[in-house]
């Protein structure tokens, strides 16, 4: 699988678009056809700890008609690898072949804190899942024992993938999760990576590629970038946004690659000691174009065609919107994207 990269990708913020009220069509798909008839090729569906990707997924699919339809995240803890190979498999079928199973660890406060369960060696349960998720969706019989998961006795899925080669992508924020989506996965999710990371992005994946024997060019890059919109509101939800991700300590390896790793300690000593309020204004609007798109329309274009040049698509992530206009600034930005 070769992606020729030449437009960006969409990214539904599904907690805060509302999926049915009473005598109001369902606003989740609308937006999934909407994004199909502006020329979208790929959405993505959050999961942290609100709605069901799986759930969400199969109202888009049946909505829709071209446009392909990921996850973006579903997490290995959360999820055994035979229940993701199903659901997989499922929505596959449901689409017509135009589902992409987007996995990865998933973030410590939801896999710890809401799920119970020790955040422990993600490479490990990430590679383990990645072994066992694509022989059950060829057909295939599976025996494996790993340090997290055993399946045993040649068990199979019931009927084989209508899809054998269902696209596969895992989250990666550092060299070692890029190596293996570079050995063994078909894409690779970002957040907030800057592009002066793309280099180093490229180079781990191939690495990750050439120990596998592959072509590099064979796994496709995707990155999460925020946008909002030019209002007060949209810009500091924006700001938070990107001063929330950069507390977490995963995002260190991504972080380096910029001028703006000074900042850092700070922004994390005022956010952990519950200073929040403190901690969003120290993103400046260099730093929030360093890590996202913008919030002007010419500055989402800009930034777009600068991840395109490097041969990586951008997801618009409109996590920059009002309270109460969720849905009308998120096609505001979808539009604007996609204007020339």
């Amino acid at each position: 699988m070769t992606i020729v990269t030449d437009k960006p990708d969409v990214y539904i913020v599904t907690p805060r678009i509302p999926l049915q009220k009473p005598s109001v069509p369902n606003d989740i798909t609308e937006l999934a056809s909407l994004a199909e008839n502006l020329g979208y090729e790929r959405i993505w569906i959050i999961e942290t700890n609100d709605r069901d990707a799986f759930s969400v997924a199969s109202q888009m699919v049946l909505s829709t008609r071209t446009i392909a339809i990921g996850t973006n995240i579903v997490s290995v803890f959360t999820r055994t690898p035979t229940l993701l190979a199903m659901g997989a498999f499922t929505l596959d079928e449901l689409s017509g072949g135009r589902f992409i199973l987007g996995m990865g660890p998933g973030g410590t406060e939801i896999v710890g804190d809401g799920h119970g369960i020790p955040f422990q060696k993600p490479l490990t349960r990430v590679r383990e899942s990645l072994d066992i998720i694509r022989p059950l969706l060829t057909g295939g019989r599976l025996s494996y024992q790993g340090t997290f998961f055993n399946v045993q006795k040649g068990f199979r899925l019931r009927v084989g993938a209508r899809n054998p080669r269902l696209p596969i992508y895992i989250a990666a924020l550092n060299p070692r999760m890029l190596q293996l989506a570079g050995e063994k996965a078909d894409g690779v999710i970002l957040s907030h990576a800057p592009v002066d990371a793309v280099d180093d992005i490229k180079k781990n994946v191939a690495e990750g590629a050439r120990r596998a024997g592959r072509d590099p060019r064979q796994v496709h890059i995707c990155i999460n970038l925020p946008v909002g919109v030019n209002q007060a509101e949209g810009i500091v939800n924006l700001r938070k946004t990107v001063a929330w991700h950069l507390t977490a300590p995963a995002y260190d390896w991504l972080i380096s690659h910029t001028k703006h790793g000074d900042v850092v300690p700070k922004l994390r000593e005022l956010w952990w000691s519950g200073r929040r309020e403190e901690a969003w204004p120290l993103m400046t609007d260099d730093i929030v174009l360093t890590f996202g798109l913008g919030y002007t329309d010419d500055q989402l274009r800009s930034r777009i065609k600068q991840y395109l040049a490097q041969g990586v698509t951008p997801i618009i992530d409109s996590h920059g919107i009002r309270k109460g206009h969720e849905k009308e600034d998120t096609v505001s930005i979808m539009r604007a994207a996609m204007r020339k």
